[in-house]
């Protein structure tokens, strides 16, 4: 969500979009949690890697609305809109990261209840020193190395604090031609995607060049926006979450490629949050997913693993862990989707922690360290 002091387009609050980020965020988390119950059988559930595309989309519309203006005109410096992008994202990703590396620590310790489940030797495959080296300086989208590994989620916020950068520089530089060098740099992008690889689904080997795409469809989408200002209204407002839905559920092959425009669709007529849709997203329950989507990210994937760990000692739901440390429930439907429904309340529960006793008081900090006022309200919108 956006709430910044200036201008009143920059005070203007987009909690529909807050909220949707919500809804993505734990769509990502059931797509990361494989079983053999119906609502991993969902189509919308098994292509739920797509909605990080709108984690980079909206961050270039709101990124966009919120500092574009104050860049170019100098009022901030990319030095410290970077600072503050760090401090909004840093904290909880080091907080996750020293996690897992306190989970290495007890495999050193060893002991026969951690030797029992776990075959490896600890700092090693997922879990070696390179990856873990390249996740604290937010390497692990560039396909450098042997980067996968720790927490996986994370390469989508190591893709987009350098898009965060080049899109500072773009800001700053070309002025009134942003939209234009929007336009060639999500190009670039997406005919490098194209040629390059059969879908979207890239991560860890060019996760950079997907959110660049992502966050320069967001960039064009907001100017739109600002220009045209659709009224919305529930005919609109159903039909572009209905064909979003569709698209997510079938979309395979080259066709994904066109996921950051379906969501821009998405963003740009739910942005003047005026029908059935966005009342609904209004909803606290949906508002409070909102808010803590960043932590629900962040959080899920060692969640999960623990979850698995438990599972593995306890015998009390059979399960296996793929080769990157996911875990796949390997029971009958209806315990899968009971199964998959405690994990989702415990990691949102988890989140609910992270982002009071980590996130929030992590961006306090750096913007204190930084002279910045707190804000008003609730941060907008990270991947």
């Amino acid at each position: 969500m956006v709430n910044t002091s200036g201008s009143p387009e920059t005070a203007m609050r987009f909690d529909v979009l807050d909220a949707l980020r919500g809804i993505c965020a734990v769509l990502v988390v059931l797509f990361h949690y494989e079983s053999n119950g119906t609502i991993a059988s969902l189509l919308v559930v098994q292509n739920g890697w797509m909605f990080v595309d709108y984690f980079f989309v909206l961050s270039g519309f709101v990124i966009t609305h919120s500092y574009a203006a104050r860049l170019s005109g100098g009022e901030v410096s990319v030095a410290r809109f970077m600072g503050l992008r760090l401090g909004r994202i840093y904290p909880l990703h080091l907080f996750v990261l020293l996690a897992f590396v306190a989970l290495e620590l007890l495999l050193v310790v060893g002991g026969d209840v951690i030797a029992s489940f776990v075959t490896r030797d600890a700092f090693s495959g997922t879990r070696a020193i390179e990856p873990l080296i390249q996740n604290l300086f937010l390497f692990q989208s560039f396909g450098i190395g042997t980067a996968r590994g720790w927490n996986l989620p994370a390469w989508s916020i190591a893709a987009e604090i350098w898009t965060y950068l080049v899109f500072a520089f773009v800001f700053v530089g070309a002025r009134k031609r942003v939209v234009l060098v929007s336009v060639l740099l999500a190009g670039a992008a997406a005919l490098a995607l194209i040629l390059t690889r059969s879908n979207l689904l890239v991560t860890f080997e060019g996760g950079f060049v997907r959110a660049v795409f992502g966050f320069g469809i967001g960039v064009i989408t907001y100017h739109a926006w600002l220009r045209l200002r659709p009224a919305g209204g529930n005919i609109q407002e159903l039909a572009v979450l209905a064909t979003t839905i569709a698209f997510v559920s079938f979309a395979s092959g080259t066709m994904t490629f066109l996921a950051p425009l379906v969501f821009a669709g998405m963003i740009f007529v739910l942005a003047s949050q005026n029908g059935v849709v966005s009342r609904m997203l209004h909803e606290r329950v949906f508002q409070f997913l909102g808010m803590t989507s960043y932590s629900i990210y962040m959080i899920h994937g060692f969640v999960q693993g623990r979850l698995g760990e438990v599972f593995q000692i306890t015998g009390i739901v059979a399960v296996q862990v793929d080769p990157q440390g996911v875990t796949v429930l390997d029971a009958a439907p209806l315990v899968s989707d009971a199964v998959t429904l405690v994990m989702l309340a415990l990691v949102v529960g988890a989140a609910t922690i992270t982002y009071r006793l980590v996130e929030k008081p992590g961006q306090a900090l750096s913007r204190r360290w930084l002279g910045v006022k707190p804000p008003a309200s609730r941060p907008e919108p990270e991947a």
